[in-house]
């Protein structure tokens, strides 16, 4: 089957008018676009004067450069998992086999969900706190997919798209239905504290069902990925513009897709707060399409400008990040954390309050924290530290072949 796979779903595709580095580098761009845009999120964590029970997309409280602060970070997550299944695609159109993907996803989903539970978790609380978040999303995502590498491309999108549109048909099903088991449905669907004899020993905000479904669908989109540069883009944004059409018919609706339903107020910006106010923890229907039909704009935008060699040093830039997305992930959270560390024993408050398992999600410090420009000043200094030490990665990984680079 996995020949038949390789004849099927690869000779049927047709050769790009552009080089591989011009589909790469678009790729690499939305990445690098993503991964600064979610700096701001986590700056905004450790750094912000509002308390972590305060919700910035609650249309009632929230103001719209908060709200817009938090929401066009809601792209990220599905961004990374989509491209995940792209990048999975692309590997299997350079020529590796469905053994030998399904081995490199198997092992590196395990990879990174080991580093999630150790070396993430710790760099978010300077502690022993594990916190199942996006890259565990991503591992066992990836190992979803590599269990499904031997069926065709097209079943494969197929499955995420029945994940996707249908695992909101779950909700009503409950942890505490399963009893003792509950833990194991809230690692599927549902975000919850874990809890070992009674204990809180961590935290679980990325239920995985949903997340396969999008890199399933990444996976598919594969294939237009590989297309030639104009009818990708094509493409890219006529699927934008239809997921974020049934995105507004859902929401206007009052109808399937997000149980948080669309109110209109007094106030216009209120009233589009609330248009775009949808549930990430799990990500509902209304979130996925939203935020995948912006992306996939996105996409085309850049497919566009890298075509018609429109801001060459700044796609460069951008480009960098998104080489080495791990590598940056992993040092921003450490270098922000840090820094909120050190910012807090400079102005005489107590810094170990940083070391607190879990400390920047549940509580906040008396005293502690700044306004969105202070926020946005952390974000900025963060990005630009980082730029050095990714340039320097992204090299390592283009002149050498270990095998292990593979899993960073």
């Amino acid at each position: 089957m996995g020949q038949s796979f390789a004849q099927e779903d690869v000779q049927d595709l047709p050769v790009p008018v552009n080089p591989l580095r011009r589909r790469l580098e678009s790729i690499d761009i939305l990445r690098g676009l993503l991964m600064i845009l979610m700096a701001i999120d986590h700056s905004r964590d450790f750094f912000t004067y509002l308390p972590p029970s305060f919700d910035p997309t609650d249309p009632a409280r929230s103001w719209p450069a908060l709200f817009l602060t938090r929401w066009v970070t809601h792209l990220c997550a599905p961004g990374f998992i989509a491209l995940a299944g792209v990048s999975v695609y692309l590997q299997r159109r350079g020529g590796k086999t469905a053994a030998q993907m399904e081995r490199l996803l198997l092992t590196r989903g395990l990879w990174l969900c080991f580093l999630e539970i150790t070396v993430i978790s710790f760099g978010w609380s300077f502690a022993l706190a594990p916190g199942l978040q996006v890259i565990w999303a991503i591992g066992i995502s990836m190992m979803f997919l590599g269990l499904l590498q031997r069926l065709p491309v097209a079943v494969v999108g197929a499955i995420g798209a029945v994940i996707v549109v249908g695992h909101n048909l779950l909700d009503g099903v409950k942890d505490t239905q399963f009893g003792a088991s509950g833990i194991w449905w809230d690692l599927l669907h549902h975000p919850a504290p874990l809890i070992v004899h009674g204990q809180m020993v961590g935290f679980e905000m990325y239920p995985v069902v949903p997340w396969v479904g999008v890199i399933c669908l990444g996976y598919w989109f594969g294939r237009v990925a590989g297309w030639g540069v104009e009818r990708r883009e094509r493409a890219a944004a006529g699927l934008g513009a239809v997921f974020l059409a049934a995105f507004c018919v859902l929401r206007v609706g009052h109808g399937y897709g997000d149980a948080i339903e669309f109110g209109r107020t007094g106030s216009t910006e209120r009233t589009a707060m609330s248009f775009l106010e949808v549930t990430k923890y799990p990500p509902s229907l209304d979130y996925l399409l939203a935020t995948l039909g912006v992306i996939l704009l996105a996409y085309a935008g850049i497919d566009w400008a890298v075509r018609q060699g429109w801001g060459k040093r700044v796609r460069g830039v951008v480009e960098v990040y998104g080489r080495v997305p791990f590598f940056y992930y992993v040092l921003h959270i450490y270098l922000i954390h840090a820094l909120a560390l050190a910012v807090t024993a400079y102005e005489g408050l107590n810094w170990r309050f940083w070391t607190v398992p879990g400390s920047v999600f549940i509580r906040h410090l008396p005293g502690w924290g700044f306004g969105l420009a202070g926020v946005y000043l952390v974000w900025a200094l963060v990005v630009a530290v980082l730029y050095l030490p990714c340039v320097w990665f992204a090299q390592v990984k283009a002149r050498r072949r270990d095998w292990w680079l593979s899993y960073l």
